[in-house]
């Protein structure tokens, strides 16, 4: 028969096991830490965790495939950000390099199933040239993705013109400050829908 204290320490240890089992993580030889699934744990910014820092190879190295749970941590919403000059549509060099790193992460990966590229505005203009203005650059930057392999079939584009303003600019700033504080409206956001 177990005694109150044998039944107390089985249930105290019970309780320490039980998460272990639940949250089952093993070290890699290379210093990875993995999930019970064998998929390599990141941390919020896509950073793989680690054991030990001396590790010189490893699965988030080279050309290492991502987990389900990772594309949204490998690429924020600033990653997936593409800003504009006033009043224009084209890209320029920093933000192609910035939507070639996109489109790589997003190749790469199995389980993104679509893509919405969303346009706006800032306000400046009356409210259906920053529509046109808006979908314009969301179509712009559609373009850029096929042009890098992203099938255009499972990608939806819309303008929504100076809808979702970021900024709080003052409306009595002189126009050439008022547009320079209004840059962060002139934007295409991708969003990307994964698997569940």
């Amino acid at each position: 028969m177990i005694t109150i204290k044998q039944a107390s320490l089985l249930v105290a240890v019970g309780a320490m096991l039980a998460p272990a089992a639940v949250f089952a993580v093993e070290q890699d030889t290379r210093d990875v830490v993995k999930d019970s699934q064998s998929n390599v744990i990141t941390s919020t910014d896509g950073n793989c965790v680690r054991t030990q820092w001396t590790g010189k190879s490893d699965d988030c190295t080279g050309e290492a495939k991502l987990g389900r749970h990772d594309i949204r941590s490998r690429l924020s919403k600033e990653d997936r950000t593409v800003y504009f000059d006033f009043n224009k549509s084209t890209l320029n060099s920093k933000e192609k390099a910035k939507l070639d790193e996109v489109s790589r992460i997003i190749l790469d990966s199995k389980e993104v199933e679509s893509v919405d590229i969303v346009g706006y505005a800032d306000e400046i203009g009356t409210s259906s040239y920053n529509k046109r203005l808006s979908l314009h650059r969301a179509s712009t930057v559609k373009a850029y993705l096929a042009s890098k392999g992203l099938k255009t079939r499972n990608v939806r584009v819309e303008g929504l013109g100076a809808s979702n303003s970021v900024t709080h600019c003052d409306k009595k700033l002189a126009r050439k400050e008022l547009i320079s504080c209004l840059a962060a409206d002139r934007r295409v956001e991708i969003e990307l829908n994964v698997t569940h």
